[in-house]
């Protein structure tokens, strides 16, 4: 069974102020280090993934970087016309811009970008298992579905999948990102999951010596509230090859 979810990896709304708002669940062990502490505890972020993708959210943080701001993620139900367009539908933007230009040499990084980024998922098990998307410019076709880790404790890393990247126009190969994670520690109680998300600039079918163009990383809190398995973002990082760097922070 096979849905169709409007979701966005991010939303970067950069401006010289932040906003407020948020998600709460605060990340305890960054606001009282002596709360750290590595968790024999293991995590099913297949589940906490089709949860966080299952229903509305959005997480904010604040933006640093040479485009100081707001960084914003978040997922909505999709509607036309105030009508829900369909079960299991999210819908969401990514807004990249700034206010003012950014710090020098990045001024041409601050152009207005507004775009919705369509992501399916096949439906497994009831879980939500990533294999396509696309958006205004360019499709994304996971070579096999994600794998997520289902029994993920501190100190493992895995692949989770290989994506290439073609244009919408003329569906010339232009990239491949690749998604990995990394378990981190965080409390006895919960755990960071560092969503790694590679982008290779590259026309063929490898990316082992292809050039790096950026890095993003996602950390999100996992913990079981209510027996039910959850992700926060906490944490964005992004490097591009020209140097420009955003770090999104809770504050």
């Amino acid at each position: 069974m096979k849905h169709e979810v409007l979701t966005s990896v991010l939303v970067l709304a950069l401006s010289l102020t932040a906003c407020g708002g948020g998600a709460g669940n605060d990340d305890w062990a960054s606001s009282d280090p002596s709360a750290r502490a590595i968790s024999a505890s293991s995590f099913d972020i297949q589940d906490a993934w089709t949860n966080l993708n299952n229903a509305p959210y959005a997480s904010q943080l604040k933006a640093h970087g040479p485009c100081p701001g707001t960084y914003i993620l978040s997922n909505s139900t999709a509607n036309v016309a105030g009508v829900q367009v369909m079960a299991n539908v999210v819908s969401t933007n990514i807004a990249y811009g700034a206010a003012s230009p950014c710090d020098s040499p990045y001024e041409n990084k601050s152009a207005a970008n507004i775009t919705n980024i369509y992501y399916y998922y096949a439906v497994v098990n009831s879980q939500y298992k990533n294999y396509y998307a696309y958006d205004n410019l360019y499709v994304y076709v996971w070579r096999a579905v994600a794998a997520f880790p289902t029994s993920a404790k501190v100190g493992d890393t895995g692949v989770i999948g290989v994506v290439d990247k073609y244009t919408s126009s003329n569906s010339a190969k232009v990239g491949i990102q690749v998604w990995s994670y990394a378990i981190e520690e965080d409390t006895a109680y919960s755990v960071i999951f560092n969503l790694i998300v590679k982008h290779y600039d590259t026309t063929t079918t490898s990316y082992a010596s292809a050039p790096l163009g950026k890095t993003e990383q996602f950390r999100y809190l996992v913990n079981l509230s209510n027996g039910v398995n959850q992700l926060q973002l906490i944490q964005y990082d992004r490097i591009d090859a020209d140097g420009f760097t955003v770090q999104g922070r809770l504050n």
